[in-house]
């Protein structure tokens, strides 16, 4: 069902979707019919029942067709993989029937080196509790029908996680946002100013939001990143070496360039597969940080290759959609800076 989507909606629409910065609804509404939205839900509540490692499968050949669709999915399976632990079945049934799609609105990039970090405030009253912040780039922003909110716990120590549906009172979101990549993620600010939830939206206790982020949300949004970078990678290549084929005597630096990202590729690939079998917050974190550059590295050789092998005009524009793709993934928290300052930080502490 997955390869049909591709093949019949997401990849015909890629092109569009891109240059139109049109959220691929098409795209989601089918993912949803053939069961992929729900695929991570338990199956006792009519879900797939996959794993991280399945997920990290699908986002990684979605992306290989177009990466806003790709990105929406990582966003969405995080959050799915939160409330598939602490959220309310009703909501966990709608989500495996595919007519929920949920959103990650957790990561702020507020504090330099913490990228769990939030500068969200919570206030309670006597049965609902207030919300006030700011989430810069969220994915499906004003798509999604509901989001997983960090903000500082109830008390102001620690981290809690709440259910924001996307109807709530306050809620805003931008018409528009300049983006260079992934233009048809609907990847957003979003404000809640302040947006009122019941006390019951509450996911897990207050206060221990950092460790559900730093055991879910973190490893299974770094993973499926680095699938997303993987994705675009695998893309890449494959219409590299399809351009460097085309020519009947390539040059030697076009085959050693064509090596090399494919070695780059490979590498991440084998990051990725030992993440997904021993997740942490300093695998995930490292996976991502390589996952980023070696996706912006190979999509730049890529189109240079390409225009040196005087690829046809298609293959040109969907190189440079690649490498705008990769690029965008840098403003999108926890950015490189902040997971390198986390790295450094990390390998201080620990000598």
């Amino acid at each position: 069902m997955l390869s049909k989507v591709i093949g019949g909606v997401i990849g015909p629409r890629a092109r569009e979707t891109d240059g139109r910065r049109r959220f691929p609804r098409p795209a989601v509404d089918a993912l949803g019919e053939a069961g992929v939205l729900g695929s991570t839900v338990d199956r006792s509540l009519g879900g797939g029942g996959r794993s991280l490692t399945e997920a990290v499968s699908t986002v990684r050949q979605v992306a290989r067709a177009c990466a806003s669709t790709a990105t929406v999915l990582q966003s969405h399976f995080t959050a799915v993989a939160v409330l598939a632990r602490f959220g309310p079945r009703r909501l966990c049934a709608d989500i495996a029937a595919g007519r929920h799609l949920a959103s990650c609105a957790v990561f702020d990039d507020t504090v330099p080196g913490d990228p769990h970090a939030t500068s969200s405030r919570a206030s309670a009253g006597s049965a609902v509790v207030r919300i006030d912040g700011n989430k810069p780039w969220v994915t499906a922003a004003g798509e999604a029908d509901s989001y997983l909110w960090s903000t500082r716990a109830l008390d102001g120590s620690g981290t809690s996680l709440w259910l924001v549906s996307a109807a709530a009172p306050g809620l805003h979101v931008p018409a528009e946002q300049e983006a260079l990549g992934l233009r048809g993620s609907g990847t957003r600010s979003v404000t809640a100013d302040p947006v009122t939830v019941p006390a019951d939206a509450l996911l897990g206790a207050n206060g221990d939001g950092e460790r559900i982020v730093q055991s879910v949300v973190l490893p299974w949004f770094c993973a499926l990143g680095a699938a997303v970078s993987l994705g675009i990678m695998d893309s890449a290549v494959a219409a590299t070496k399809e351009s460097v084929a085309a020519i009947r005597a390539p040059r030697p630096g076009l085959l050693a360039e064509l090596a090399r990202i494919r070695l780059r590729a490979d590498s991440v690939a084998v990051l990725l597969r030992d993440a997904v079998a021993d997740p942490g917050v300093a695998s995930g974190l490292a996976l991502r940080a390589m996952a980023i550059e070696s996706a912006v590295r190979v999509t730049d050789l890529a189109m240079k290759i390409s225009q040196a092998a005087s690829a046809s005009t298609e293959a040109s524009i969907a190189a440079e959609r690649r490498f705008r793709d990769a690029r965008a993934s840098y403003a999108i928290p926890p950015t490189q800076d902040t997971v390198f300052e986390h790295i450094g930080a990390t390998l201080l502490r620990n000598d």
